[in-house]
């Protein structure tokens, strides 16, 4: 039995402490998918009070038929989506740039020059923008394999999709953000935006 598995027959018994270790394991997973899928801190602590409330209430069906890790995202993805359409995706999705106060400074490499810094966080910026306008189906599938870490297997776990799907989905999300940022066509370079460095290269990254 793993140690969530421990903590959460403990839950089952009533034992608060579990929980809020629980919780403590999780918390900044949690509150890391929820800004990345929501683009506002504000509303990505409010999503997140919101999933553990609902997983407390939840654990008491866990059957642990899938891990506590897989079952925790797919209440989480199901949370922010349903935030999502709360709040109005159309309106969400055409707030300014300058509104995204997630903070670009902290994947920044400071060792460089400040020129060179400003123009990666203006690459982050235009990146988070661009995976925020994708379709919630395949912007989940990213943040989770990207920004989360799951491999296509637990993804395919988490959103009840066959794995050969969660893999089309993150190459077709690929292919748009391409062309969201550099504004080829199907994938292609425009011959005047060769030297534009690419999200799928190193230099502009995903991760």
């Amino acid at each position: 039995m793993t140690a969530d598995e421990i903590l959460v027959k403990k839950v089952q018994n009533c034992d608060l402490a579990a929980y809020g270790e629980l919780v403590q394991r999780y918390q900044d997973r949690v509150y890391s998918l929820a800004a990345r899928m929501l683009n506002a801190p504000e509303d990505a602590r409010d999503v997140s009070q919101e999933i553990f409330i609902k997983v407390y209430k939840s654990l008491p069906g866990f059957d642990f038929r899938a891990s506590f890790a897989t079952w925790l995202y797919r209440v989480s993805t199901n949370v922010c989506l349903d935030f999502l359409h709360r709040r109005g995706k159309e309106q969400k999705r055409s707030e300014p740039l300058r509104e995204n106060k997630v903070r670009a400074d902290c994947l920044a490499d400071n060792s460089r020059g400040p020129e060179e810094v400003l123009l990666e966080k203006e690459r982050l910026r235009e990146l988070r923008q661009a995976v925020d306008t994708l379709p919630d189906g395949y912007r989940m599938a990213l943040v989770l394999h990207h920004y989360q870490g799951l491999s296509y297997k637990q993804v395919a776990e988490v959103m009840n999709l066959p794995e050969k799907t969660v893999a089309t989905r993150i190459h077709r999300a690929k292919i748009m953000l391409k062309e969201i940022l550099l504004g080829g066509e199907g994938g292609e370079l425009p011959e005047n935006k060769k030297n534009v460095k690419q999200v799928s290269g190193r230099r502009v990254t995903i991760l």
